[in-house]
Protein backbone atom coordinates (compact mmCIF):
# COMPACT_ATOMS: atom_id res chain seq x y z
CA UNK A 1 0.00 0.00 0.00
CA UNK A 2 1.49 3.36 -0.94
CA UNK A 3 2.30 5.91 1.60
CA UNK A 4 -0.54 8.36 2.45
CA UNK A 5 1.05 11.36 0.71
CA UNK A 6 -1.33 13.82 1.15
CA UNK A 7 -1.25 13.84 4.86
CA UNK A 8 2.45 15.47 4.95
CA UNK A 9 1.78 19.21 4.57
CA UNK A 10 -0.83 19.11 7.04
CA UNK A 11 1.93 18.51 9.52
CA UNK A 12 3.48 22.21 8.45
CA UNK A 13 0.06 23.92 7.46
CA UNK A 14 -0.64 23.88 11.35
CA UNK A 15 2.25 24.66 13.15
CA UNK A 16 3.76 27.49 14.90
CA UNK A 17 7.07 27.88 16.04
CA UNK A 18 7.88 25.77 19.37
CA UNK A 19 5.60 22.98 18.65
CA UNK A 20 6.79 19.90 17.59
CA UNK A 21 6.47 18.18 13.72
CA UNK A 22 3.34 16.09 13.15
CA UNK A 23 6.14 13.98 11.00
CA UNK A 24 7.72 12.96 14.07
CA UNK A 25 4.71 11.26 15.17
CA UNK A 26 4.33 9.23 12.22
CA UNK A 27 4.44 5.16 12.76
CA UNK A 28 4.83 3.01 9.70
CA UNK A 29 2.29 0.06 9.84
CA UNK A 30 1.94 -2.79 7.17
CA UNK A 31 3.50 0.17 4.81
CA UNK A 32 0.55 3.08 5.72
CA UNK A 33 1.89 6.36 7.39
CA UNK A 34 0.04 7.52 10.05
CA UNK A 35 0.74 11.25 10.70
CA UNK A 36 -0.65 13.29 13.96
CA UNK A 37 -1.65 16.50 12.80
CA UNK A 38 -1.01 18.75 15.56
CA UNK A 39 -3.51 22.01 15.49
CA UNK A 40 -2.25 25.60 16.43
CA UNK A 41 -2.66 25.35 19.69
CA UNK A 42 0.13 22.40 20.16
CA UNK A 43 -2.28 19.48 21.33
CA UNK A 44 -2.60 15.89 19.73
CA UNK A 45 -5.97 15.18 21.66
CA UNK A 46 -7.71 18.03 19.27
CA UNK A 47 -7.68 20.50 22.17
CA UNK A 48 -6.54 23.87 21.55
CA UNK A 49 -8.22 27.46 22.54
CA UNK A 50 -9.54 28.03 19.05
CA UNK A 51 -11.35 26.50 15.96
CA UNK A 52 -7.97 25.98 14.24
CA UNK A 53 -7.10 22.79 15.77
CA UNK A 54 -6.99 19.91 13.50
CA UNK A 55 -6.31 16.94 16.25
CA UNK A 56 -6.46 14.63 13.54
CA UNK A 57 -4.55 11.37 12.98
CA UNK A 58 -4.42 9.85 9.53
CA UNK A 59 -4.84 6.47 9.00
CA UNK A 60 -4.12 6.44 5.74
CA UNK A 61 -8.07 7.45 4.29
CA UNK A 62 -6.09 9.77 1.99
CA UNK A 63 -3.72 7.90 -0.20
CA UNK A 64 -2.06 9.82 -3.51
CA UNK A 65 0.06 8.55 -6.19
CA UNK A 66 1.56 11.61 -6.01
CA UNK A 67 2.21 14.59 -4.12
CA UNK A 68 3.92 17.68 -4.85
CA UNK A 69 4.79 21.37 -3.69
CA UNK A 70 6.08 24.70 -5.33
CA UNK A 71 9.20 26.16 -3.90
CA UNK A 72 9.01 29.35 -4.75
CA UNK A 73 12.09 32.14 -5.43
CA UNK A 74 10.13 34.96 -3.14
CA UNK A 75 9.26 35.13 0.09
CA UNK A 76 10.33 31.50 1.17
CA UNK A 77 12.13 31.92 4.57
CA UNK A 78 10.61 28.93 6.17
CA UNK A 79 10.44 26.73 2.73
CA UNK A 80 13.52 24.63 3.80
CA UNK A 81 12.39 24.04 6.83
CA UNK A 82 8.47 23.18 5.82
CA UNK A 83 10.26 20.54 3.16
CA UNK A 84 12.35 18.81 5.95
CA UNK A 85 9.41 18.55 8.02
CA UNK A 86 7.75 16.64 4.78
CA UNK A 87 10.57 14.67 4.57
CA UNK A 88 10.60 11.22 2.36
CA UNK A 89 6.57 11.63 1.81
CA UNK A 90 7.04 14.20 -0.99
CA UNK A 91 7.22 13.04 -4.43
CA UNK A 92 8.00 15.90 -6.61
CA UNK A 93 9.06 19.37 -6.57
CA UNK A 94 8.76 21.83 -8.59
CA UNK A 95 11.04 25.08 -8.48
CA UNK A 96 8.87 28.24 -9.37
CA UNK A 97 10.08 30.24 -11.46
CA UNK A 98 11.68 31.10 -15.00
CA UNK A 99 10.44 33.96 -16.72
CA UNK A 100 11.56 36.43 -19.18
CA UNK A 101 13.66 39.05 -19.60
CA UNK A 102 13.70 42.69 -20.95
CA UNK A 103 14.30 41.04 -24.10
CA UNK A 104 12.09 37.94 -23.93
CA UNK A 105 14.56 35.82 -23.68
CA UNK A 106 14.05 32.83 -20.35
CA UNK A 107 16.02 33.22 -17.63
CA UNK A 108 16.12 32.08 -13.94
CA UNK A 109 16.89 34.32 -11.02
CA UNK A 110 19.45 33.68 -9.50
CA UNK A 111 18.50 33.07 -6.37
CA UNK A 112 16.58 29.96 -7.63
CA UNK A 113 19.55 28.89 -9.54
CA UNK A 114 21.72 28.53 -6.46
CA UNK A 115 19.04 26.77 -4.49
CA UNK A 116 18.33 24.36 -7.53
CA UNK A 117 22.11 23.74 -7.35
CA UNK A 118 22.04 23.51 -3.91
CA UNK A 119 19.56 20.85 -3.37
CA UNK A 120 20.86 18.65 -6.74
CA UNK A 121 24.50 18.79 -4.77
CA UNK A 122 22.85 17.69 -1.71
CA UNK A 123 21.51 14.30 -2.96
CA UNK A 124 18.10 15.85 -2.16
CA UNK A 125 16.84 15.54 -5.47
CA UNK A 126 17.97 12.02 -6.09
CA UNK A 127 14.95 10.65 -4.38
CA UNK A 128 12.12 13.07 -6.11
CA UNK A 129 10.81 14.00 -9.59
CA UNK A 130 11.83 17.42 -10.12
CA UNK A 131 10.59 20.51 -12.35
CA UNK A 132 11.14 23.80 -13.23
CA UNK A 133 8.10 26.08 -13.67
CA UNK A 134 8.22 28.37 -16.58
CA UNK A 135 5.79 31.63 -15.96
CA UNK A 136 5.02 34.10 -18.52
CA UNK A 137 6.17 37.22 -16.60
CA UNK A 138 8.58 39.81 -17.74
CA UNK A 139 10.85 42.15 -16.25
CA UNK A 140 10.52 45.70 -17.81
CA UNK A 141 13.05 48.89 -17.67
CA UNK A 142 11.65 49.31 -14.37
CA UNK A 143 9.03 46.83 -12.50
CA UNK A 144 7.88 43.52 -14.27
CA UNK A 145 4.75 42.63 -16.04
CA UNK A 146 2.82 39.75 -14.49
CA UNK A 147 0.83 37.19 -16.88
CA UNK A 148 1.98 38.64 -20.24
CA UNK A 149 0.06 37.94 -23.04
CA UNK A 150 1.39 40.24 -24.79
CA UNK A 151 4.66 38.05 -24.40
CA UNK A 152 2.83 34.90 -25.27
CA UNK A 153 2.02 35.94 -28.78
CA UNK A 154 5.51 37.29 -29.07
CA UNK A 155 7.32 33.56 -28.52
CA UNK A 156 4.50 31.70 -29.05
CA UNK A 157 1.79 33.41 -31.37
CA UNK A 158 2.97 32.35 -34.96
CA UNK A 159 2.90 28.81 -36.07
CA UNK A 160 7.07 29.11 -37.06
CA UNK A 161 7.84 30.15 -33.50
CA UNK A 162 6.44 26.94 -31.53
CA UNK A 163 9.83 25.14 -32.27
CA UNK A 164 12.23 27.80 -31.20
CA UNK A 165 10.33 28.29 -27.71
CA UNK A 166 10.00 24.39 -26.99
CA UNK A 167 14.07 24.21 -27.95
CA UNK A 168 14.31 27.40 -25.73
CA UNK A 169 12.25 25.57 -22.71
CA UNK A 170 13.95 22.17 -22.71
CA UNK A 171 17.52 24.33 -23.13
CA UNK A 172 16.77 25.70 -19.98
CA UNK A 173 15.13 22.54 -18.24
CA UNK A 174 18.38 20.50 -19.00
CA UNK A 175 20.99 23.08 -18.51
CA UNK A 176 19.85 23.19 -14.17
CA UNK A 177 19.60 19.36 -14.97
CA UNK A 178 15.67 18.66 -13.98
CA UNK A 179 13.77 16.05 -14.76
CA UNK A 180 11.27 18.68 -16.42
CA UNK A 181 9.61 21.43 -17.22
CA UNK A 182 6.44 22.97 -16.11
CA UNK A 183 4.33 25.29 -18.09
CA UNK A 184 2.50 27.82 -16.29
CA UNK A 185 1.54 30.47 -18.70
CA UNK A 186 -1.54 32.62 -17.39
CA UNK A 187 -4.66 35.19 -18.16
CA UNK A 188 -5.23 34.06 -21.53
CA UNK A 189 -8.76 34.01 -20.44
CA UNK A 190 -11.24 34.61 -23.72
CA UNK A 191 -8.16 35.11 -26.40
CA UNK A 192 -9.24 31.73 -29.09
CA UNK A 193 -6.87 32.95 -30.93
CA UNK A 194 -4.66 32.70 -28.16
CA UNK A 195 -5.75 29.21 -27.13
CA UNK A 196 -4.92 27.99 -29.92
CA UNK A 197 -1.05 28.96 -30.33
CA UNK A 198 -0.87 27.64 -26.89
CA UNK A 199 -2.62 24.53 -27.79
CA UNK A 200 -0.27 23.72 -30.62
CA UNK A 201 3.12 24.93 -28.45
CA UNK A 202 2.07 22.22 -26.20
CA UNK A 203 1.76 19.61 -28.87
CA UNK A 204 5.25 20.33 -29.80
CA UNK A 205 6.81 20.60 -26.47
CA UNK A 206 5.02 17.58 -26.11
CA UNK A 207 7.56 15.21 -28.71
CA UNK A 208 10.21 17.13 -27.88
CA UNK A 209 10.28 16.87 -24.12
CA UNK A 210 9.35 13.10 -24.96
CA UNK A 211 12.21 12.67 -26.85
CA UNK A 212 14.57 14.11 -24.72
CA UNK A 213 13.25 12.16 -22.19
CA UNK A 214 12.19 14.83 -19.69
CA UNK A 215 8.46 14.94 -18.16
CA UNK A 216 6.12 17.84 -19.04
CA UNK A 217 3.71 19.33 -16.45
CA UNK A 218 1.05 21.82 -18.22
CA UNK A 219 -1.06 24.44 -16.06
CA UNK A 220 -4.54 25.17 -16.30
CA UNK A 221 -6.65 28.10 -14.78
CA UNK A 222 -10.09 27.26 -13.82
CA UNK A 223 -11.47 28.89 -16.75
CA UNK A 224 -9.44 27.23 -19.33
CA UNK A 225 -11.66 26.41 -22.42
CA UNK A 226 -10.04 22.27 -22.10
CA UNK A 227 -12.72 21.00 -24.23
CA UNK A 228 -12.36 23.55 -26.87
CA UNK A 229 -9.08 21.48 -27.94
CA UNK A 230 -7.36 18.32 -28.31
CA UNK A 231 -4.21 17.72 -25.80
CA UNK A 232 -1.95 15.26 -26.71
CA UNK A 233 -1.23 12.31 -23.69
CA UNK A 234 2.37 12.96 -22.54
CA UNK A 235 1.85 15.84 -20.13
CA UNK A 236 0.44 15.37 -16.64
CA UNK A 237 -2.15 18.25 -16.54
CA UNK A 238 -2.45 20.38 -13.07
CA UNK A 239 -6.13 22.20 -12.35
CA UNK A 240 -5.27 25.34 -9.92
CA UNK A 241 -8.01 24.35 -7.44
CA UNK A 242 -7.79 27.91 -5.64
CA UNK A 243 -9.03 31.44 -6.17
CA UNK A 244 -12.79 30.63 -6.21
CA UNK A 245 -13.01 34.09 -4.38
CA UNK A 246 -10.23 36.62 -3.94
CA UNK A 247 -9.66 39.58 -5.74
CA UNK A 248 -12.48 41.66 -7.82
CA UNK A 249 -14.89 38.87 -5.90
CA UNK A 250 -17.04 38.72 -2.62
CA UNK A 251 -15.55 37.45 0.88
CA UNK A 252 -15.26 33.67 0.43
CA UNK A 253 -12.75 30.70 0.56
CA UNK A 254 -10.37 30.04 -2.40
CA UNK A 255 -12.15 27.01 -2.63
CA UNK A 256 -15.64 24.62 -1.63
CA UNK A 257 -16.70 21.52 -2.58
CA UNK A 258 -18.53 21.84 -5.55
CA UNK A 259 -15.80 23.89 -7.36
CA UNK A 260 -13.40 21.24 -6.95
CA UNK A 261 -16.16 18.23 -7.76
CA UNK A 262 -16.73 20.41 -11.14
CA UNK A 263 -13.24 21.70 -12.21
CA UNK A 264 -12.25 17.32 -11.68
CA UNK A 265 -15.11 16.64 -14.60
CA UNK A 266 -13.80 19.50 -16.50
CA UNK A 267 -10.56 17.75 -16.31
CA UNK A 268 -11.71 14.26 -17.23
CA UNK A 269 -11.80 15.03 -21.06
CA UNK A 270 -8.20 14.82 -20.96
CA UNK A 271 -5.89 11.78 -21.73
CA UNK A 272 -3.39 12.89 -19.76
CA UNK A 273 -2.48 12.39 -16.21
CA UNK A 274 -4.66 14.34 -14.26
CA UNK A 275 -3.23 16.62 -11.13
CA UNK A 276 -5.56 18.65 -8.39
CA UNK A 277 -3.80 21.81 -6.94
CA UNK A 278 -4.96 23.76 -3.31
CA UNK A 279 -3.71 26.60 -2.21
CA UNK A 280 -2.30 27.89 0.88
CA UNK A 281 -2.98 30.41 2.69
CA UNK A 282 -6.25 33.12 2.10
CA UNK A 283 -7.62 36.53 1.58
CA UNK A 284 -8.32 40.02 3.38
CA UNK A 285 -11.48 41.35 2.14
CA UNK A 286 -11.97 45.05 3.36
CA UNK A 287 -15.59 46.55 3.56
CA UNK A 288 -13.99 49.40 1.69
CA UNK A 289 -13.58 47.09 -1.31
CA UNK A 290 -9.52 46.48 -0.72
CA UNK A 291 -8.61 42.81 -0.93
CA UNK A 292 -4.94 41.74 0.21
CA UNK A 293 -3.66 38.19 0.03
CA UNK A 294 -2.02 36.50 3.21
CA UNK A 295 -0.54 33.00 4.22
CA UNK A 296 -1.64 30.61 7.35
CA UNK A 297 1.16 32.50 9.54
CA UNK A 298 -0.33 35.89 8.74
CA UNK A 299 -3.83 34.78 9.03
CA UNK A 300 -3.32 33.32 12.98
CA UNK A 301 -1.47 36.02 13.63
CA UNK A 302 -4.36 38.91 12.55
CA UNK A 303 -7.06 36.62 14.35
CA UNK A 304 -4.84 36.70 17.08
CA UNK A 305 -4.18 40.56 17.27
CA UNK A 306 -7.84 41.18 17.04
CA UNK A 307 -8.82 38.44 19.96
CA UNK A 308 -10.90 37.44 16.86
CA UNK A 309 -13.01 33.86 16.26
CA UNK A 310 -12.84 31.39 13.85
CA UNK A 311 -16.04 30.27 12.28
CA UNK A 312 -15.54 26.84 9.51
CA UNK A 313 -17.74 27.61 6.58
CA UNK A 314 -19.92 23.77 5.81
CA UNK A 315 -19.61 23.86 1.86
CA UNK A 316 -15.90 24.70 1.73
CA UNK A 317 -14.29 23.55 4.92
CA UNK A 318 -12.35 26.46 4.96
CA UNK A 319 -11.68 29.16 7.89
CA UNK A 320 -13.26 32.68 8.35
CA UNK A 321 -13.06 35.45 10.98
CA UNK A 322 -13.82 39.36 11.08
CA UNK A 323 -11.96 42.54 12.51
CA UNK A 324 -11.64 45.76 12.41
CA UNK A 325 -9.29 48.06 11.74
CA UNK A 326 -7.57 51.38 13.68
CA UNK A 327 -9.35 53.28 10.65
CA UNK A 328 -12.95 51.67 11.58
CA UNK A 329 -13.07 49.91 8.35
CA UNK A 330 -14.23 45.88 9.13
CA UNK A 331 -12.35 43.14 7.34
CA UNK A 332 -13.38 39.84 6.75
CA UNK A 333 -11.04 37.02 6.47
CA UNK A 334 -11.32 33.70 4.87
CA UNK A 335 -8.18 30.90 5.11
CA UNK A 336 -7.12 27.19 5.28
CA UNK A 337 -6.04 25.35 7.45
CA UNK A 338 -4.81 21.54 7.89
CA UNK A 339 -8.58 20.68 8.16
CA UNK A 340 -9.38 22.55 5.35
CA UNK A 341 -6.48 21.51 2.67
CA UNK A 342 -7.75 17.75 4.55
CA UNK A 343 -10.86 17.98 3.31
CA UNK A 344 -10.10 19.67 -0.03
CA UNK A 345 -7.63 16.74 -0.44
CA UNK A 346 -10.19 13.63 -0.10
CA UNK A 347 -12.58 15.81 -2.47
CA UNK A 348 -10.70 14.95 -4.92
CA UNK A 349 -9.82 11.72 -4.08
CA UNK A 350 -13.11 11.02 -3.83
CA UNK A 351 -14.07 12.63 -7.52
CA UNK A 352 -11.12 10.29 -8.60
CA UNK A 353 -8.21 11.95 -8.62
CA UNK A 354 -4.75 10.46 -7.32
CA UNK A 355 -2.18 13.32 -7.74
CA UNK A 356 -2.49 16.58 -5.54
CA UNK A 357 -0.56 19.25 -5.33
CA UNK A 358 -0.19 22.28 -3.22
CA UNK A 359 1.02 25.88 -3.92
CA UNK A 360 3.00 26.97 -1.90
CA UNK A 361 5.75 26.55 -0.02
CA UNK A 362 6.74 29.25 2.92
CA UNK A 363 4.44 30.98 5.59
CA UNK A 364 3.01 27.62 6.84
CA UNK A 365 4.87 27.49 9.70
Amino acid sequence: MKKNKAFALFSILVLVTGVSCGCGDTADTDGETDIRIIGEGGAEDGSSSDSEACGITGNGDIEVENFSVWYPYWNNDTADAELDRIGEDLDTICFFAAYFDKNSKLFIPDDMKDKIKEYRSSGYLKEKTSYLTIVNDKLLEEGSSLKDTDLLREVIGKDELYEKHADDVIKLTKKMKLDGVEIDYEAIKKDAELWGHFNEFIKVLSEKASKENLKLRVLFEPSAPIDSFEWPEYPEYVMMCYNLKGYGTEPGPKADLAFINDLYNKMSVLNGSINMAFATGGFDFSSGGAVSQLNFKDAVSLRKDHSAISERDSGSAALHFEYEDELGQKHEVWYADGETLQTWMKTAKDAGCNRISVWRLGGNM
